[in-house]
């Protein structure tokens, strides 16, 4: 839901709560200033940039990438084996 500030400010309340469900981009002058989030939705946000900030292992993404990329082979396997003659 998107709502003007001056709305937000007169019912706090009812957008703090709808913020359970959804979130709530407050605009200012027609553009956007803050989103509300529940606090589980912050949290859950919070988990997934603390994951994305740990250091990966480059022999985890080479073999993650190898196993992808023989199953995608073996998808198009008549097809590659057609190309290689």
């Amino acid at each position: 839901m998107i709502v003007p500030s001056s709305e937000f400010q007169k019912n706090f309340g009812h957008f703090k709560e709808l913020a359970q469900r959804e979130p709530v981009t407050v605009t200012s002058n027609g553009r956007e200033s803050v989103v509300l989030i529940s606090a589980a939705e912050f949290a859950e946000l919070c988990q997934l940039r603390e994951e994305r900030a740990k250091p990966v292992d480059p022999k985890l993404v080479d073999r993650e990438f190898r196993k992808r990329a023989e199953e995608r082979a073996e998808i198009h396997r008549e097809v590659l084996e057609g190309l290689s003659r």
